[in-house]
């Protein structure tokens, strides 16, 4: 069943068409990746599923529900969560700060309570999940450290955790391994199979590095321009010749 379904979607910024007319779904329990050239338009359609920014043209669903009637912060109320190619943590708060960030949009209790330091019960329940998450993904010992001082690749663990802590059904990864070593690499793959698989997930991921892709996506799409120029099994597309030819840049025979 297709958790995410994408309908003849379109974007332009002044004369450009970044996106035109794509279409494809992502079933439930899947990890998906969505990949291409620099420019092809992948990181437009995380923005346009977040509803940062609002298509010309096209629908986006997700369970059944439009997208496009919302607002970013009720996307993130209905499930859906990302991480970013560049960090969207804070790097002067500690790692337990930072989950606890990833929450707030269930909190209860209003702002102004809070402020009065009313609805403390709530916020130590949302403490308590997020040092047991952090125990859970084995990140336990750095629950007070600082953020901003820690490697770069913790950190792009600790954004992903941030992600879960927000109660997500669908987990939209902008570049996760982006920086990262082949070791750190591989960990960051066995880690989001993980969390896929106990915390019951669907994954869409975009990503250059295709050890990756390859690794633990289950289905790809790939973009050029804008345009789906294929879609299948990792296998399928690698040996797609339209493929080949967008990321070599010449044409290729099919034997």
């Amino acid at each position: 069943m297709a958790m995410l379904e994408v309908e003849e979607l379109t974007m332009r910024f002044g004369g450009l068409k970044a996106l035109d007319g794509l279409s494809f779904a992502v079933e439930e329990g899947r990890i998906v990746g969505l990949i291409g050239p620099n420019g092809a338009g992948k990181t437009t359609v995380f923005n346009l599923i977040s509803r940062f920014y609002q298509p010309v043209g096209g629908r986006i669903s997700f369970q059944g529900k439009d997208l496009l009637r919302l607002k970013p912060h009720q996307v993130l109320q209905l499930g859906i969560a990302r991480t970013f190619q560049n960090l969207g943590l804070f790097p002067y708060m500690t790692v337990l700060d930072n989950l606890l960030v990833g929450r707030h949009i269930h909190f209860r209790t209003s702002s102004w309570a809070l402020a009065l330091g009313l609805g403390q019960r709530e916020e130590r329940a949302f403490r308590a999940e997020a040092e047991q998450l952090l125990e859970r993904l084995g990140l336990a010992p750095l629950k007070g450290a600082v953020v901003g001082f820690l490697p770069y690749g913790t950190q792009k663990f600790i954004e992903l955790a941030r992600a879960l802590m927000a109660r997500a059904k669908l987990l939209l990864l902008d570049e996760p391994v982006a920086g990262m070593n082949a070791a750190e690499t591989q960990m960051m793959g066995q880690f989001i199979k993980r969390v896929r698989d106990e915390y019951g997930l669907t994954v869409l991921l975009v990503e250059h590095d295709m050890s990756l892709v390859m690794g633990i996506c289950e289905r790809v799409v790939v973009l050029d321009f804008g345009r789906k120029i294929a879609e299948g099994t990792p296998e399928e597309v690698q040996h797609n010749p339209a493929v080949i030819e967008a990321y070599l840049g010449e044409e290729v025979e099919v034997a």
